[in-house]
């Protein structure tokens, strides 16, 4: 993924700038934090939308789309694609630019940033291994990896200080917007099915950071994102499980009733994506080979029109038409998911951004 990129700081780096200042004095001071906050936001905007091909290859493979899980892990799309507008809207708001097309993912790869260092995200079918890397993405601080679908009320006061996760990064965002106390600017945000709020206080941003950590981990480190709502890490745990979580008259959450779901027989067999994606033979796979250039031709131009969307002036007409191409792409991930390799396992998308000359 992008973190092999030698120009994006790791994590641990991020957040030593993101500290140096505690209180921005001087304009020199002031000019350091928001540079620091601006890298911290791109840093951001990769790992929200690095979670979003893999959480899509896995909801594709299901057979059944109105399946519970089915609908459960859509919603968990629905909502990183929130996540990633908001923290673009915050990056533009101190007059920073986000960078999506030109730092496309590759998969297989690292999450950007260094967050989980030792975690490979592959594109695979929805699996209970897929599911061990989906519950560590959204792995709250204080829950170390061997405790990861344990029992509520197994996680608490287990935390690994090593560690740099999804949530301390954006804690640690928003104790920087709290020093540096910026000016904030309407220009280029957007608004509407993607994003909840424009950006034009602190309390704004306090805000949308508590959405993201909240729908993420849960609202403090509680299974409850909010009433009748599980956060992301629990709503993996319960399929990890194939268990329904309920909240019993105690006001606690436990695991319970049986999700009725075969692993096997309502997935369909994709195999995972090769490194560097798929090299198909246009005459010997004709098939696979069109669905996957068009797939990935799509997908470049959405990444694009969501580039365009927080880079000019036009960024309200950019987001319907990234919207366009989100829903075109499963016209080519759902046939290409049917379909034989050579090896016996299904094809599946691989998400290559394609420049233009290559489309």
């Amino acid at each position: 993924m992008t973190s092999s990129d030698p120009q994006q700081p790791a994590l641990p780096e991020l957040v030593t700038q993101l500290l140096a200042a505690e209180q921005p004095a001087t304009p020199a001071d002031k000019a350091t934090q928001r540079d620091a906050i601006i890298a911290a936001l791109n840093g951001a905007v990769l790992l929200e939308f690095a979670t979003i091909p893999p959480y899509l290859t896995a909801l594709w493979t299901i057979k059944d789309e109105r399946h519970p899980l089915a609908n459960s892990l859509r919603n968990i799309l629905q909502e990183e694609m929130l996540h990633l507008a908001l923290v673009c809207n915050m990056l533009v708001s101190i007059g920073g630019e986000p960078q999506i097309s030109s730092a496309a993912p590759t998969y297989p790869g690292k999450l950007p940033l260094g967050v989980h260092p030792e975690l490979i995200v592959p594109l695979g079918r929805f699996s209970k291994r897929m599911l061990d890397v989906f519950i560590e993405i959204e792995r709250p601080k204080d829950v170390s990896p061997d405790q990861a679908i344990l029992q509520p009320e197994e996680h608490e006061g287990a935390e690994d200080e090593a560690e740099y996760t999804i949530g301390q990064l954006y804690g640690t965002i928003l104790e920087s917007f709290r020093q540096l106390d910026p000016e904030f600017s309407q220009d280029r945000q957007v608004t509407g099915p993607l994003a909840w709020i424009p950006i034009l206080s602190l309390e704004d941003v306090e805000k949308a950071i508590e959405i993201i950590e909240r729908q993420g981990e849960g609202s403090t480190g509680k299974p409850e994102e909010r009433r009748g709502y599980l956060a992301h890490y629990w709503r993996f745990a319960e399929m990890r499980r194939l268990q329904r979580m309920e909240k019993g008259a105690d006001g606690k959450w436990s695991f319970g009733a049986a999700i009725e779901f075969d692993f096997e027989a309502d997935v369909w067999p994709t195999g995972d994506v090769p490194e560097g994606g798929y090299q198909l033979d246009a005459a010997s796979e004709p098939d696979a080979h069109h669905l996957l250039h068009q797939f990935n031709i799509t997908y470049s131009k959405l990444l694009d029109y969501l580039q365009a969307t927080w880079s000019g002036p036009a960024g309200q007409a950019m987001i319907l038409k990234a919207l366009e191409e989100m829903f075109e792409l499963e016209k080519y991930a759902k046939p290409l998911i049917r379909l034989r390799r050579p090896d016996g396992q299904n094809y599946s998308p691989d998400f290559r951004y394609l420049l233009p000359d290559e489309r």
